[in-house]
């Protein structure tokens, strides 16, 4: 099964640094359950349908790195791992933190999947891309039209400095100007 590095640029209204999540086939993995995973006891971790998901995140874009090194059984392995050890969200990382160590989990041993400093989404996804890990890149902003100029605005600069690929590939799909 494919293994994607999943990078939602932006948080709510086009702020914040984004979110990072892993897919496996047609599930993703997600470390953002702060009501399970801090508050309670309980795992950060949330399992989901990868379609579904992405449909609830169209209000931002979607940067989907398919990287064949890795081994799909191993991301779960380690997502599993990381749920019996009741890994909570802050307390063991945040989202891009459990992202790239699932993903440094599933990688050939010679490969090192660390994107140095504090984990971002931003860091995780060019970690992807200077590793060379990455065997395509897909992108997509279906929700572009439907959130404010404002919102708007800050994403769109935000993929014009953080994420140029990216942004050249909105451009191309006809899926960045409002």
């Amino acid at each position: 099964m494919q293994v994607k590095i999943l990078t939602f640029v932006s948080n709510f209204n086009g702020s914040g640094p984004g979110h990072s999540a892993v897919s496996v086939g047609s599930t993703v993995y997600t470390f953002e359950d702060v009501a399970n995973g801090w508050l309670q006891p309980g795992s950060g971790w949330k399992k989901l349908n990868y379609t579904s998901y992405l449909k609830s995140n169209e209000h931002r874009p979607v940067l989907a790195q398919t990287i064949p090194l890795a081994t799909s059984s191993l991301v779960t392995q380690y997502v599993d791992q990381s749920i019996k050890d009741d890994d909570d969200y802050i307390g063991s990382g945040v989202c891009s933190q459990q992202v790239a160590r699932a993903v440094n989990w599933a990688l050939p041993q010679n490969i090192d999947f660390d994107p140095k400093g504090f984990d971002t989404p931003f860091g995780v996804y060019h970690c992807a891309r200077r590793l060379c890990v990455s065997s395509s890149e897909e992108y997509t902003w279906k929700g572009r039209k439907k959130i404010n100029y404002r919102a708007w605005q800050n994403i769109f600069l935000k993929l014009a400095y953080d994420y140029p690929a990216a942004k050249k590939g909105l451009e191309k799909k006809k899926e960045l100007y409002r």
